[in-house]
């Protein structure tokens, strides 16, 4: 304590006594332990604690003066604790404060925060351990742990892509929904992404005052993005901006939601209430032009068959043929459009899918212009389903003369057809080896009014998903690796068949 004295002495004007007695009083008031512990002749003593020390130690002050110095250890943290003591000693530097604990009597582990001094005494050497108690830290580390623990299990399971970006500058976390919308397999590529380059040039003037909004303490703020995902899709994105601290710096949190399909669903609703109303609108003009066409068409047609009688010239002739084959197009368009406003009806009958197919196939090889082979294979014993057979029949109709036109022309053209039974489907599958589907219309190939075909209506495909939908079935259109497209319908087979 000589030492001790001896510094505060040093300081002019002040008692050294007193000024030492207000210093260890000013610790215990802090809750700071104070201990010395003196090495003589390979022995350590306990010369001086004070009542704060004992406390964190749960004895009282006696007892603690009287304490071996590393009874309150664990023996682990013994031997650590004496290999750094012999470190500095040997003219290590010293750590400003070690963590560690010790062990009240009544079993309780306490975590304190221990800063040491040294100084040399009669010939040995004293250390000077000031100790805190860090229950109350340790607590909040551990709750803030948790906290995060929480927060990054909740980020992982959610099915929003959540993403923390310090400033604007780059990203310090991404879930793994967000990481997949990245292009990344893991955080540690995170630092390479600049979080400016994902969002799309038109809306990037607009970060300034979304970031100022969100400095002010306004949020969350809600944006809606349009991104180009890792696989060249155009994603559309609502997210949700909110700050946090994070080391210290504001950081903004974004919690995005892909909404594509709902854009996408809602515009095909949209297209079908437009399509009800054209459908209304189209089935009352066809049903008042019907009759005069019908008229027209027979007129023409015997003008046609009478043109040797009347003795028309080739060129009328050549006039008539086009005005035939065009009221007869009229007549094929009409009957699309009253099909769009015709109610819905349940299937009832069970039809022989194996016996339409057939006829179907047959139709359409006699009335083809190129006679494109057309290879079937039906399964033996192909059950019945419950349907329409001339709405069946429509639908093979529309598919099969669709195939056989793809191969108009082409050398070794050829459209296979197949019929079997699925896990309680009927699947019927037509296969052509034409040029296939373009890519910019794969996405329109089923919408109505959309054609390649100089003379398409566009609402042959249409219909027919209709009709299978009216089915309980599926119709898919895909474009077939090695060239050619694939069409595929399902309809249910009733049960126990």
């Amino acid at each position: 304590m000589l030492e001790v004295r001896y510094v505060v002495g040093m300081i002019p004007g002040l008692s050294p006594d007193a000024t030492l007695s207000a210093l260890l009083d000013a610790m215990v008031s802090a809750g700071l332990g104070c201990t010395v512990i003196v090495a003589r002749n390979g022995k350590l003593e306990r010369v001086y604690a004070n009542e704060a020390i004992a406390r964190i130690f749960g004895r009282d002050i006696g007892e603690m003066r009287a304490l071996p110095p590393m009874d309150t250890l664990e023996p682990s943290e013994r031997e650590r604790l004496a290999r750094l003591r012999a470190e500095i000693e040997k003219g290590g530097e010293a750590p400003a404060f070690v963590a560690t604990s010790v062990k009240r009597p009544d079993g309780t582990v306490v975590p304190v925060e221990v800063g040491m001094g040294f100084a040399t005494v009669d010939g040995g050497s004293a250390t000077f351990a000031f100790v805190r108690d860090i229950s109350a830290h340790a607590t909040m580390e551990r709750a803030l742990r948790e906290s995060e623990e929480r927060f990054r299990r909740l980020a992982e399971a959610a099915p929003d892509a959540i993403t923390v970006t310090l400033r604007g500058s780059r990203y310090v976390y991404a879930n793994p929904v967000a990481l997949r919308l990245l292009g990344l397999q893991s955080l540690d590529e995170l630092p390479r992404v600049d979080p400016i380059s994902r969002v799309p040039v038109e809306q990037r003037s607009s970060l300034g005052e979304i970031g100022r909004r969100l400095a002010a303490g306004e949020g969350p703020i809600r944006i809606e993005t349009r991104l180009k995902a890792p696989d060249n899709r155009e994603v559309v994105f609502e997210s949700s901006l909110s700050t946090m601290p994070v080391d210290g710096q504001l950081a903004t949190v974004s919690y995005a939601r892909d909404i594509t399909e709902r854009l996408e669903l809602q515009a095909r609703l949209m297209q079908a209430d437009r399509l009800a109303s054209v459908g209304m609108l189209a089935a009352g003009v066809a049903h008042e032009l019907n009759n005069p066409l019908t008229t027209l068409t027979m007129q023409t047609r015997s003008l046609v068959a009478s043109a040797d009688a009347r003795g028309f010239d080739s060129e009328v002739r050549r006039t008539l043929g086009e005005m035939d084959e065009a009221v007869t197009r009229m007549g094929a368009i009409i009957a699309d459009l009253l099909f769009m406003a015709r109610p819905v009806d349940k299937p009832q009958a069970h039809v022989d899918v194996a016996h339409i197919l057939t006829s179907t196939v047959a139709l359409v090889q006699a009335g083809s212009p190129h006679k494109a082979p057309i290879r079937l294979e039906i399964q033996p014993d192909l059950p019945a389903v419950v349907g329409f057979a001339s709405k069946l029949g429509q639908i093979f109709l529309n598919i099969l003369r669709n195939a056989d036109q793809a191969v108009e022309g082409i050398e070794g053209g050829e459209v296979a057809v197949s019929a079997r039974a699925v896990e309680g489907f009927i699947e019927i599958e037509v296969i052509d080896n034409g040029p296939g589907i373009p890519p910019e219309h794969r996405a329109r190939i089923a919408q109505p009014f959309f054609t390649t075909k100089p003379n398409g209506t566009g609402l042959g495909l249409w219909i027919s998903q209709t009709l299978i939908a009216q089915h309980g079935g599926t119709l898919e259109v895909n474009a077939r690796p090695s060239g050619g497209t694939a069409v595929t319908i399902k309809v249910p087979a009733p049960s126990g068949q």
